[in-house]
């Protein structure tokens, strides 16, 4: 694509401008004889619309920020004001479509912990996350410890209405049996949690912050935590959006 001279104002983005000298560099300056405002005639790029598009997605791949800013032709400060915006409007709760409002008898959900680091790899950061083994959905995830107090946050973060008629299988570390109720945890080993380990391979090679050995790992635990719920969410949404009855 070419790149277009701009023939609108840009403040009022009226096409009634007129010529109206120089400036001090020789660029043609106009005005606009409806704001009144003056400007230079620049030149805009149709591609920018598309980058602003293609962004969302490539967040979602494992591409690290820098390679991503590469491939965009732009800066690190625009791509982090835009991953902003898009983290602003991230759901408060993960969408579980209408997982809740199926008539199931109890629901199966698989958990397990995921070891990640931020600013340093002594600083480790393990990832909670459980999913539902039917529909495969992401229904909790916290990022913590390894320890009670990570078990904890990774059951609060699950709804209650499904955390109360659900069966939760995990492996044998030994932070689950304090967490969850008697007679609602089963701990028969990873024979019963391969779904969730099928969705930890995933988000390891879909998610760059969580490659092991790799230059583009989290320098902030607060956008550590924000890139992965991104990640998350978009996963939920993609499975609903494959299969309607969810």
């Amino acid at each position: 694509m070419q790149l277009q001279i701009t023939t609108h104002c840009p403040h009022c983005h009226s096409g009634n401008i007129i010529k109206n000298g120089k400036t001090y560099y020789g660029k043609q300056n106009h005005r606009c004889k409806n704001c009144k405002r003056q400007f230079v005639e620049r030149l805009e790029d149709p591609v920018e619309e598309y980058k602003e598009e293609i962004l969302p997605l490539l967040l979602l791949e494992r591409i690290p920020l820098r390679g991503i800013a590469r491939v965009l032709g732009h800066g690190m400060s625009w791509i982090y004001k835009r991953m902003e915006v898009l983290w602003e409007l991230l759901p408060a709760e993960l969408p579980h479509g209408k997982l809740s409002e199926a008539e199931i008898g109890l629901y199966c959900l698989e958990a397990d912990e995921l070891w990640s680091f931020v600013g340093a790899k002594d600083c480790k950061e393990w990832v909670w996350i459980a999913i539902e083994r039917r529909t495969k959905l992401v229904v909790g995830f916290h990022i913590g410890g390894r320890d009670e107090e990570g078990a904890l946050g990774l059951k609060l973060s699950i709804a209650p209405e499904l955390l109360g008629k659900s069966i939760v299988f995990a492996d044998d570390f030994p932070s689950y049996k304090n967490i969850f109720r008697a007679g609602q945890l089963n701990q028969e080993g990873k024979r019963q949690t391969t779904k969730i380990e099928r969705f930890n391979n995933t988000i390891r090679q879909r998610c760059s912050r969580l490659v092991r050995k790799a230059l583009s790992f989290s320098k902030k635990w607060e956008n550590h935590y924000l890139a992965i719920k991104y990640f998350i969410v978009n996963y939920n949404r993609g499975k609903i959006a494959k299969n309607p009855s969810l």
